[in-house]
């Protein structure tokens, strides 16, 4: 997962953050002759660009009294910030293109009291259904609200609310039927210490020598997944439970990743290096011990360093091994595709 770290709603936290996204609308605007209507300017900004900028705008809060503040025009990529005034008073930080003439990316940074003001009813009862469930220790406390428009963000986030809490994240995927992904953080010390045990166990089961103690653990909804995520800050070692089961879902310690560099590995692991034979039994006993699975019936698949053991209808695992031809990584995946 993307790292979820709960990040102040302000304009330069969101500088930072989608300055990696660039965003291009589907369909720009003819050039304009005129500054739009509903938009004022205290910043050197051309009509068309503000145009531009303007129509995502109300595309995305509806036509409100926009506000062009200040912007960064050293290069051809242009950051604009500005405010709404309106429904709701909010911040927004924009990306343009100046070379191209396209909007790039879109945030709009509501206040947490305004949500019922900007956000659809039906995607707060959603939310508010959401927190039943995943929130059972009712820790969630709304920071800020965020509209952001990415819509041709290779592997990331595309057209989405979040709401923000203390490391803590909730997001709504407008392009994916209203999907919700989430993860709070949680101090070690507010966990339970059985399932800490249970996750410093499986990290010892792996059998990787040098482990870094976990410092939190994340409780995560993704896709499928509702799970406990215990790791470092690095994420070198990482524990994945599920929060209904107590299942051990994935266990992993990069550590174990002995190779030095793109070459050495291309070269280590450019042929097989355990035979199928050898690979199930190099992980039996590990994956009976953390997944109670029994790989006996199962099929291999290699892919350079990675095996996958499957078997019609049960559950997939997945390995990883170093040049010592030890699993560094374990991952099992339910026959249904749901991990909780």
């Amino acid at each position: 997962m993307n790292k979820w770290n709960s990040i102040t709603a302000t304009v330069a936290a969101l500088s930072i953050l989608l300055g990696t996204a660039p965003v291009v609308m589907a369909q720009q605007p003819a050039a304009a002759t005129t500054t739009a209507s509903n938009a004022q300017t205290s910043v050197n900004l051309d009509p068309t660009a503000t145009k531009r900028l303007t129509d995502v705008l109300n595309t995305l809060a509806g036509k409100q009294t926009i506000e062009f503040t200040s912007a960064d025009t050293a290069s051809d990529a242009w950051t604009v910030y500005g405010t709404l005034k309106g429904t709701a008073n909010a911040d927004f930080i924009q990306n343009y293109d100046s070379k191209k003439g396209i909007v790039q990316s879109t945030s709009i940074i509501y206040k947490a009291a305004d949500m019922d003001k900007v956000m659809p009813p039906n995607l707060r009862s959603k939310v508010a259904s959401f927190l039943k469930t995943f929130d059972t220790d009712k820790v969630f406390k709304i920071e800020a609200i965020w509209r952001v428009y990415s819509p041709i963000d290779e592997g990331g986030f595309k057209n989405y609310w979040v709401l923000w809490g203390k490391n803590q994240s909730i997001y709504i995927h407008l392009d994916q039927g209203n999907k919700i992904t989430a993860s709070f953080l949680y101090p070690l010390k507010d966990v339970k210490a059985a399932l800490i045990n249970k996750a410093n166990r499986s990290l010892k089961t792996l059998g990787i020598p040098t482990m870094k103690p976990f410092e939190y653990t994340l409780r995560q909804r993704e896709d499928n997944d509702t799970i406990w995520h215990f790791r470092d800050e690095s994420d070198t070692n990482s524990v994945q439970i599920g929060v209904k089961t107590g299942k051990v879902w994935a266990v992993k310690n990069e550590h174990g990743m002995d190779w030095d560099g793109d070459k050495d590995f291309a070269k280590a692991f450019a042929k097989p290096k355990l035979s199928k034979n050898q690979a199930l039994s190099a992980a039996k006993s590990k994956v009976q011990s953390l997944f109670g699975i029994n790989l006996k019936g199962y099929t291999v698949q290699i892919k350079k360093n990675e095996y996958t053991f499957l078997k019609k209808g049960a559950a997939t695992v997945v390995g990883k091994i170093n040049k010592k031809n030890v699993f560094y990584s374990l991952e099992a995946i339910p026959a249904n595709g749901i991990r909780n």
